[in-house]
């Protein structure tokens, strides 16, 4: 059994790797001309797409659902995808990136809570310990150390995304655990897309998105954030859930901001701090204690 949670919390990881990865494709989009909204329609169209090929693919009958769930379903994609997205791409256009960060990785105190308080895990001096250096570990590698920008609506926007973020953690462990990973992924971004298609019809751009899929670069870099970013993060996620706890896999998450930062100094050769090192440390610090054995007295949720 600790052999599967290592491989779980190894899961989160990579996922939260994926999800660092983001900047990559969104700078080359963002540099095409191409906004957060258009992005986003096009990235969960092409996901929702592949994503139902495969399961039709692989396991067909998978597609059947109980119909009580579709409402949870649409929470999840509208809620837990795309206004998690949308959210955190106000916050960064506000507050910027490393602020943004900041608030975003909230989400495991509020998982936190919630689990212990509606789902009966144990919260421990370990959990909290971790807690508290995965944030901190973050605050130090998005830059945000040396104080936070206070903009009333940008830090809202932040603490929303924080919010609907936690949402689709809370709704992978419970109404929607016993659906295999990628029926979640299929319904999830079947309603992220209507979603997303809903919101660009609404803003006029829906022209914008059109011309990504007319624009042969656009097309390929935004099929590879959506494979990449959306579907074999989320995948890598949602199974690692099946094994580990909410909470557990929150704080794993937050190695996402680290991933970003190392990504950003390997590929575009940005500088890193000692902030930027002493953040990484405090990550790795909580993946080591998060993996520690428990005591045989105790009992770790």
């Amino acid at each position: 059994m600790k052999q599967k949670e290592t491989a779980a919390v190894l899961m989160v990881l990579l996922a939260a790797a994926c999800w660092g990865a983001n900047g990559i494709f969104v700078n080359i989009l963002t540099d095409l001309g191409f906004n957060g909204s258009q992005i986003t329609l096009v990235r969960m169209c092409s996901v929702a797409v592949i994503s139902a090929v495969l399961l039709a693919v692989k396991s067909p009958q998978d597609f059947k659902i109980d119909r009580r769930d579709l409402g949870w379903f649409a929470i999840s994609g509208a809620l837990g995808l795309f206004a998690f997205g949308l959210f955190y791409t106000y916050a960064i256009q506000r507050v910027g990136m490393g602020t943004a960060a900041v608030l975003i990785y909230l989400m495991p105190s509020l998982v936190m809570v919630f689990s212990v308080v509606f789902l009966g895990e144990h919260f421990t001096a370990r959990k909290g310990l971790c807690l508290v250096l995965s944030l901190l570990g973050c605050a130090l590698v998005s830059g945000v150390a040396g104080g936070i920008t206070m903009d009333l609506a940008g830090v809202g926007f932040g603490l929303a995304s924080a919010v609907c973020y936690a949402v689709q953690n809370i709704l992978l462990a419970t109404k929607l655990k016993k659906y295999s990973a990628m029926t979640n992924l299929v319904y999830a971004f079947l309603f992220s897309a209507a979603a997303s298609f809903v919101f660009c019809a609404c803003t006029g751009e829906l022209p914008g998105a059109v011309q990504i899929v007319l624009t042969p670069k656009a097309l390929v870099t935004n099929v590879l954030l959506g494979i990449v970013c959306s579907l074999v993060a989320q995948w890598l996620y949602n199974t690692a859930l099946k094994t580990i706890p909410a909470s557990k896999a929150s704080i794993a998450a937050t190695f996402e901001p680290v991933a970003a930062a190392l990504f950003g100094f390997v590929l575009f050769n940005q500088t890193m701090d000692g902030f930027g090192i002493a953040g990484i440390v405090c990550e790795l610090a909580a993946l080591v204690l998060l993996q520690m054995p428990a005591r045989t007295n105790q009992k770790e949720g």
